[in-house]
């Protein structure tokens, strides 16, 4: 019997929202992302799909079922910015957030990283993240020797 392929990582998100137009125009203003498809007839008609701009889709709104509770399926998504572990580029995008009226729970120091945490329209908690070293060995390290640190951190002048 031959190995079983290793997961690679997480393909795409899929959630479910009250209102996916609306959803959408949200996610594409705020966190840049473009349509890359609607569905038609079948079992996700109405359906959108984002993308980040290299992936087919990133994330996909499903129309939730009327009195769903919602914001509450998961804890957050993290999305990792292009930063190249420059801490100012996640506080421009903190800023360009806050411009777009977005209201921010918290900013939080990981020691591997730091986050920006923010709902959705929906109530989903989002994170963009700028990682402060390099993915692997030694941020996995890191991070247990930290015991998962999340420390509240005001972020530097953009």
């Amino acid at each position: 019997m031959s190995e079983l392929p290793r997961v690679k990582r997480i393909a795409h998100i899929v959630l479910f929202v009250s209102d996916p137009e609306a959803s959408a125009a949200w996610y594409c203003r705020v966190l840049g992302m473009r349509i890359s498809a609607r569905a038609g007839d079948g079992p996700y008609k109405g359906g959108i799909f984002l993308s980040f701009g290299e992936l087919d889709h990133d994330i996909a709104l499903f129309k939730a079922a009327p009195g769903s509770t919602q914001g509450r399926e998961f804890e957050h998504i993290g999305l990792e910015l292009d930063c190249g572990g420059d801490i100012k580029r996640l506080a421009l995008m903190h800023e360009a957030l806050k411009s777009q009226g977005v209201r921010v729970q918290e900013i939080l120091d990981h020691g591997v990283s730091v986050g920006v945490y923010f709902l959705d329209p929906d109530g989903h908690m989002l994170e963009v993240f700028c990682q402060l070293m390099p993915h692997g060995d030694a941020s996995i390290r890191e991070l247990g020797r930290n015991e998962g640190q999340a420390n509240p951190v005001e972020l530097p002048a953009p």
